[in-house]
């Protein structure tokens, strides 16, 4: 009897120890770090003690929170949407500092109003060197005017007082009603000019509305997204991973960019991530644009463990995130066997062999690419990049590709210039004023004569080009070119400060924006090609890109 007894409280014990054990499993599984019962556990949103009364501030109470985690980005969310049950006016509105952690100086803002209204505001500080900011919120979806308005209040000055005024404006463009927000900014973290030294040219013209997106300052120093006004103020601070983003898309709504080597995520104008794609086995550099007609983003992409770098055109597919190789060796395949070791380090501390350096990516008619290869100073396109892809030509001087079987793709340089060398940013562009088989190529020329690989190659070309620390003068170069004739004629010129690397081109509106990352600078030029102001910025090496653009339909009306 005794034993049975015995034997019965054995049992229970152990089935209380089983179920003890499963029921600790069970809630480490879903407790799991990083799941979503984890993240709801760490995450709070309160009242921040530093920047005002009404402004909240999301909190992760653990080291391993990650914003690129889609389960901390659905959190907050969720948590944002309990406030917002809640009823939030223009008198009192819901104010969230930084909330989804993608925009260091950013305000997210809500509330609703009886009428449907635009809402107009600027930002102002107690330094006289710093103008206001002024602009029109975006309300989503096209809407110009609306009852719901959610916001990220985009121009807010770091370790600063920032008065805000908020303007109310109805469809008859009456004001009926305004606010001040007063909004203590924290300090950034990474040490960047929050002020530019300017320099005007003898253009008078005004500068093009947009912020000066600064990509890649200092590589991994301070690698963020920096965003200036017209003034050289620093008005944005997007944080990335581990990867400087070489530029910005617009893709359904969203703005798109790099956050790490192999990662892209899609922000929505509110600065939540509502999407991530991961590129395997490939680490992006220098560029990548998007294809709207086959919904696929083209990267210019390095294999792992491979023996040769930045030489692969790689194709993200936004409907399945299936990443495929496209080509490029394999045309170029002479240039690849003869190119040199460099015996020792290459730029990257590595011993992979970068041969022809891909830098720059445009795409033309949704079907073929134009691509810059700075070690070879050459522009190459290549034509049906899908389906059956094929070398169509290359634009560089003619000793580039001598005795070898690419010579017989390389078309004519008519008159008497200087072909680019070492060149970054180039960029096809057509026009309805030329005739069919001409369109023009637009190109940072720096002017810059060294290749690694090809360490005899004969630079008497190239007359006035420059070294790595030295050199007269880089150019933007744009191009006449006649596929019917097959040749390439510079059409325009502009004297640009040196840089032998990192640099890029743009054209906005009828002006030119150009960076020369090498003299820690960025310009904009008239139509006409006379500068109108420099931004100068201090680094401990360079920046790697600059664009201008508007965030239109995203921030901004």
């Amino acid at each position: 009897m005794m034993k049975r007894k015995l034997i019965s409280i054995v049992g229970v014990f152990v089935v209380l120890v089983c179920f003890a054990t499963a029921t600790v499993l069970a809630y480490q599984m879903v407790y799991k770090e990083g799941s979503m019962k984890w993240y709801q556990s760490k995450i709070t949103i309160a009242t921040s003690k530093s920047m005002g009364e009404n402004i909240q501030e999301v909190s992760c109470s653990h080291k391993a929170c990650s914003i690129y985690d889609q389960n901390y980005q659905t959190v907050v969310d969720q948590k944002i949407s309990k406030r917002l049950k809640e009823s939030y006016t223009f008198d009192r509105p819901l104010l969230i500092y930084n909330a989804y952690g993608t925009n260091t100086t950013g305000i997210q803002m809500y509330f609703t109003t009886t009428a449907k209204v635009k809402v107009a505001y600027t930002i102002h500080v107690a330094d006289d060197t710093i103008a206001d900011y002024s602009n029109t919120l975006y309300a989503g979806s096209d809407k110009e005017y609306t009852t719901d308005h959610q916001y990220q209040l985009i121009g807010l000055v770091p370790n600063m007082k920032n008065e805000v005024t908020l303007t109310l404006i109805n469809d008859k463009d009456e004001v009926i009603d305004t606010k001040v927000l007063s909004i203590m900014m924290k300090e950034l973290d990474s040490k960047i000019d929050t002020t530019l030294a300017l320099m005007d040219g003898e253009s008078t013209d005004e500068l093009v509305n947009g912020l000066y997106t600064v990509l890649g300052h200092d590589k991994n120093f301070n690698s963020n997204i920096y965003l200036y006004d017209n003034n050289g103020i620093l008005r944005a601070e997007l944080p990335l991973k581990s990867y400087r983003s070489d530029r910005v898309l617009w893709i359904d709504d969203h703005m798109v960019y790099a956050y790490q080597k192999n990662g892209i995520m899609f922000v929505n104008r509110l600065g939540k991530i509502e999407k991530q794609y991961h590129l395997g086995n490939y680490e992006m550099h220098h560029d990548f644009e998007y294809d709207k007609t086959h919904q696929k983003i083209l990267v210019l992409a390095s294999l792992k463990d491979t023996e040769s770098i930045e030489d692969r055109v790689i194709s993200l597919d936004l409907k399945t995130g299936e990443v495929n190789e496209l080509f490029m060796r394999d045309y170029f395949e002479e240039a690849y066997t003869s190119a040199k070791a460099v015996g020792g380090e290459n730029a990257y501390g590595g011993t992979e062999t970068d041969w022809i350096h891909l830098n720059s990516i445009s795409i033309i008619d949704d079907r073929d690419i134009l691509v810059s290869s700075r070690e070879l100073s050459a522009v190459i396109r290549m034509n049906d990049i899908y389906t059956t892809p094929s070398l169509a030509y290359t634009l560089a001087d003619e000793s580039v590709f001598a005795d070898t079987d690419i010579a017989a793709y390389n078309y004519t340089k008519v008159g008497d210039f200087v072909a680019q060398a070492g060149q970054h940013s180039a960029v096809y562009r057509s026009s309805d004023t030329l005739d069919d088989g001409q369109y023009y190529v637009y190109l940072y020329n720096n002017n810059y004569k060294t290749a690694t690989t090809r360490p005899d190659f004969n630079w008497e070309h190239y007359p006035g080009t420059g070294t790595y620390n030295e050199g007269s003068e880089s150019m933007y170069y744009e191009y006449l070119v006649d596929e019917n004739a097959q040749t390439f004629t510079l059409v325009k010129e502009i004297s640009l400060p040196y840089s032998s690397i990192v640099s890029s081109v743009q054209q906005i509106d009828s002006h030119y924006m150009t960076s020369s990352g090498k003299a820690n600078c960025f310009n904009e030029f008239d139509d006409e090609g006379r500068l109108i102001r420099t931004f100068t910025y201090t680094a401990e090496k360079y920046a790697y890109r600059v664009f201008k653009y508007t965030y239109q339909h995203f921030w901004f009306q």
